[in-house]
């Protein structure tokens, strides 16, 4: 019921905490194990010492031995003996431990499993009235004490996560922080460095145009590594590194990308903020369903202008691909508002809100991506451009191919996790991963061999 209260994003980060903790129960195991081997064998050897010895003295009592051969048999088998008595102790703390880590396992499970059982019930509403249509609140006034505890409860949850992790992986953060600090000069020379630099290579100089703001591109590869590089961090983490992007995003999209969006980037990060700021009105139900409501309508129609203001000449032939592509997104856009409004006025508030922060989020992620692509083709472009580097044979021969090579793979990653991201945003990459994992995990059984999809496409690659 707790959990109930709590959004599918903080249940997202709780999901995240459980498998912290499995992964920190593993690598205790994992220690465990080692110790728990060490004591094994030296048991095995004092038991086969132990045996050699019985035996020995068995031999010994069926023909005449002198007597300090017979002290000497009975002095061994009591060392023997205190040695296994000795070693029991660890041998049975450690046995004692290793129940411990079953009981810790099996509650690590059960959270699991609480959660997705959570994640499921929310998604379940997204199909039926969860609420009072919103002009049933007007008459009532009340705040909600369920969405205050929830606003309490999650962040008391991040906090706890957050220090947990701070803790575990300190070690971790140092370099992690080090690998940011570093960048900043680098970034800072190669702005100096190429700042008069004279090409006729379009590519060379939209790299020099966009280092020229070297702080803001060191904070979006800063705070696009945080994504990246620590994927299993609260989601607090990823939420404050996405708002603090915010400016410098903007002044890094290169001249094309507004000549093909327009106002679109400000419009996106505007519309982020302000669905960010949605927590302060959490304990008034009336006033989360008005602002709510507002912040739809107003995507609503800056899509409806912005199509309007885009809209060419003629039967729209003349457009190109990237435009037309977006148009159809536009389209999409206007539709999920309108749905998500009405859905918000007659009481379906889990759907409203799916759409409205699902739409938002995906479309400033995928600026902050795009941007984060822009930033390191441009520094790769600029280091191979380098009289230091150009005297190799491959970055002479072949610079052209490996930095437009090198471009493709970092756009086709920057789209694989905008896409991932915009799924999850919009409740069904879970039920897509789901069935994806059943499909690739199905045994094949061919005779005596056993294969399963998943092996063969990963052998293939």
């Amino acid at each position: 019921d707790e959990l109930k209260l709590l959004s599918v994003r903080r249940l997202e980060s709780l999901e995240r905490h459980w498998k912290f903790y499995g992964k920190q129960l593993e690598a205790w195991r994992r220690e465990l194990q080692q110790a728990t081997g060490q004591y094994a064998e030296d048991a095995a050897e004092l038991a086969r010492r132990r045996a050699l010895w019985d035996a020995t003295r068995k031999a010994a009592e069926t023909t005449t031995i002198a007597p300090a051969l017979g002290n000497r048999i009975d002095f061994v088998a009591a060392q023997l003996a205190l040695a296994e008595q000795a070693i029991s102790g660890p041998i049975d703390k450690q046995i004692r431990l290793s129940r411990r880590a079953s009981a810790v396992g099996e509650n690590i499970e059960a959270g699991q499993k609480a959660i997705a059982a959570a994640i499921t019930y929310i998604d379940s509403r997204l199909t039926r009235l969860d609420s009072p249509p919103i002009w049933e609140l007007w008459r009532d006034g009340r705040k909600s004490d369920d969405a205050l505890l929830s606003l309490q409860a999650g962040l008391a949850v991040e906090k706890q996560f957050l220090d947990e992790y701070s803790a575990a992986n300190r070690t971790a953060q140092h370099l992690f922080r080090a690998f940011q600090i570093v960048m900043l000069p680098l970034l800072l020379w190669l702005s100096f460095r190429n700042r008069k630099l004279v090409s006729d290579d379009p590519e060379i100089q939209a790299s020099t145009r966009v280092l020229r703001r070297p702080i803001s591109s060191w904070l979006v590869l800063a705070l696009l590594a945080t994504l990246v590089f620590r994927p299993d961090a609260p989601i607090l983490v990823h939420e404050v590194a996405l708002l603090l992007a915010l400016i410098p995003v903007l002044r890094l999209l290169p001249p094309s990308v507004y000549a093909v969006l327009g106002p679109w980037p400000y419009v996106a990060t505007g519309l982020y903020l302000l669905e960010r700021l949605n927590f302060l009105f959490v304990a008034n139900p009336l006033y989360h369903r008005v602002y709510l409501l507002s912040l739809t309508l107003m995507t609503l129609v800056l899509l409806v202008w912005l199509l309007w203001r885009s809209r060419a000449p003629g039967d729209g032939a003349a457009r190109s691909v990237p435009e037309k592509v977006l148009r159809v997104a536009g389209y999409f856009g206007i539709a999920a508002m309108l749905v998500s409004a009405l859905s918000n006025v007659f009481g379906n508030v889990s759907l409203a809100e799916m759409l409205t922060a699902g739409l938002i989020d995906s479309g400033y992620v995928g600026l902050v991506l795009f941007a984060g692509v822009t930033v390191l083709s441009s520094v790769t472009s600029l280091l191979l451009a380098r009289r230091s580097v150009s005297r190799f044979r491959i970055v002479t021969q072949h610079g052209g191919p490996l930095l437009r090579g090198f471009t493709k793979l970092l756009k086709l990653a920057a789209l694989a996790g905008w896409v991932v991201i915009t799924l999850n945003e919009f409740r069904i990459y879970r039920p897509i991963a789901d069935a994806l994992r059943d499909v690739l995990n199905h045994p094949i059984n061919l005779g005596q061999v056993s294969l399963t999809l998943g092996g063969v496409l990963l052998f293939g690659f």
